[in-house]
């Protein structure tokens, strides 16, 4: 699934939140500091389930993390 399909829509220094532009869920990761001083996303997000869907939120995390990350280290928040 292209990260195209998601949004980011809260960006700040301590949380990025994407959300998936058909089924709506929206997942939040934390940045936080990985115990080697880099900043990194963390697994495990929290999710907001959005409409029904015939989309499982569980099976879009994967892909949900890898657009958080890109964002967050494009825009220097992570290392």
């Amino acid at each position: 699934m292209p990260h195209a399909d998601f949004d980011v829509v809260t960006l700040s220094p301590s949380t990025v939140r994407v959300m998936h532009r058909v089924a709506h869920h929206i997942y939040e990761f934390a940045l936080v500091d990985d115990g080697d001083g880099r900043r990194v996303v963390s697994r495990g997000p929290q999710i907001t389930f959005g409409r029904d869907c015939v989309i499982p939120a569980w099976d879009l995390v994967g892909v949900a993390e890898q657009v958080a990350a890109a964002t967050a280290r494009h825009t220097g928040m992570i290392d």
